[in-house]
């Protein structure tokens, strides 16, 4: 009887202990032509107006990096693995766009649903670092809004 008792304790400690896929956040597709070759495509402040029924995600820069790993080359990494196309867009561009009114720090990656934004990597914040400087986090933090394939 114990290792009955024993057994399903174990079970309802595993089962219990494991983290759902998106933590009830619904994960989004990206537009279509965004699942292509994993390139940066480079957008303007206007190409973004036309872009709102789109899903996608975008990285806006500064044209100097102070992280001892260059944030664009963590991003390419996911990129690649996956065959996801991001927007970019240099940050002195991208405080023409209405976004600019949530997103006041550079770097950033945004996703944006339609013209909303879903969430950012926060520049001014320790707590999105990792994120920054290590693709595995990033990827981890990506995966929780969106699918990496069709």
């Amino acid at each position: 009887m114990k290792k009955i008792i024993t057994i399903l304790l174990m079970v309802i400690l595993i089962t219990g202990c494991v983290k759902k896929q998106s933590d009830d956040k619904e994960r989004l597709y990206l537009s279509n032509k965004y699942y292509n070759k994993g390139d940066y495509i480079s957008v303007k402040a206007e190409d973004l107006d036309n872009l709102k029924n789109d899903t996608y995600v975008l990285f806006t820069y500064n044209n100097y990096c102070s992280l001892p790993v260059p944030c664009d080359k963590v991003f390419e990494e996911f990129m690649d693995k996956y065959n996801i196309d991001f927007l970019s867009i240099p940050f002195s561009e991208f405080q023409k766009t209405t976004l600019y009114e949530t997103v006041k720090f550079a770097p950033s990656i945004i996703i944006v649903q339609e013209g909303t934004i879903i969430d950012y990597l926060k520049a001014d914040k320790d707590e999105d670092l990792d994120r920054y400087q290590d693709a595995k986090v990033f990827e981890e933090w990506l995966d929780n809004y969106i699918y990496f394939s069709k």
